[in-house]
């Protein structure tokens, strides 16, 4: 099963990843920590709001993978789906199926409680590290995310999303999303051009133009102005639930979201907002 982009953050960064079976269950919103109660009100948001869970349907299976070890709700993996399941829900744009299975809480109105909890978690001083692995692992979702789109766009194979993968390894930290993005339609593009000039088409030659031209943008963006290939999106909110609760609750960033460079900084900075 896939992961998403970015591994799985060490547990003294993101609060408690996976429940150990001598661990006691949680048994308190506090006790889930930011990552695991930005996790649990996205996939509540998104079954109340019809949005993606996340930007990428692999970092939705991460999400829901997330959840699940931490024993707050049940899937049907390895297989595909239940086949009998009545509580069984089911992620509305992903299709992902899921049951709430926290004992301690009711599903109906835990929501709110977990929004709340996001604004106080977001004045916590100390878990500026925590803030800003949730932001770096959102930039490459929502990088993979348009890359996938792009690829369409073209009639490629989107599973060439996931070389992203490799390109992010020699990556300054912080890229903000936008750069990312432009290095996404900059290789993409190429990878168009290549295509006209076959008269017999070469995927895996296309492939490779399109990871050679992310490599290419990459060191001009990190050898010039931070300025330099800003590609924003439209529109201003994220699409999925994850990314919406981040920027609403988490770090309140507006346009910063996309075009910031992730640092301490820019996060204390944004927190502050919040205060006052």
């Amino acid at each position: 099963m896939s992961r998403g982009i970015i591994p799985t953050a060490s547990a003294s960064i993101d609060g408690p990843e996976r429940q150990s079976p001598d661990c006691p269950p949680i048994a308190t919103i506090e006790e889930l920590g930011l990552r695991g109660t930005l996790f649990l009100a996205a996939l509540l948001r998104a079954q109340a709001h019809r949005v993606p869970v996340a930007p990428t349907h692999s970092s939705a299976l991460h999400v829901l993978d997330v959840l699940q070890s931490l024993s707050l709700i049940q899937v049907p993996w390895p297989a595909d789906r239940w086949q009998i399941r009545p509580d069984a829900e089911v992620t509305p744009l992903e299709d992902f199926q899921w049951a709430f299975s926290w004992p301690t809480h009711q599903r109906e109105h835990l929501l709110p409680a977990l929004e709340d909890e996001l604004g106080e978690l977001a004045l916590n001083e100390t878990l500026v590290e925590q803030r800003i692995a949730l932001w770096d692992e959102l930039a490459m979702w929502e990088a993979e995310h348009f890359l996938e789109q792009q690829l369409r766009r073209h009639q490629f194979d989107t599973n060439w999303a996931r070389d992203l993968t490799f390109v992010s390894r020699t990556a300054p930290p912080g890229l903000p999303i936008a750069q990312w993005r432009y290095c996404c339609w900059a290789a993409v593009r190429q990878g168009a051009s290549v295509a006209l000039r076959q008269s017999l088409r070469d995927g895996a030659g296309i492939r490779e133009a399109i990871f050679q031209e992310m490599q290419k943008r990459l060191r001009y963006l990190t050898s010039g102005s931070t300025q330099l290939g800003m590609f924003a999106p439209f529109h201003m909110s994220p699409a999925s639930a994850v990314a919406q609760l981040f920027v609403e609750h988490v770090v309140p960033l507006g346009w910063e979201y996309w075009t910031s460079q992730r640092t301490d900084a820019a996060a204390q900075a944004h927190a502050r907002k919040i205060e006052d």
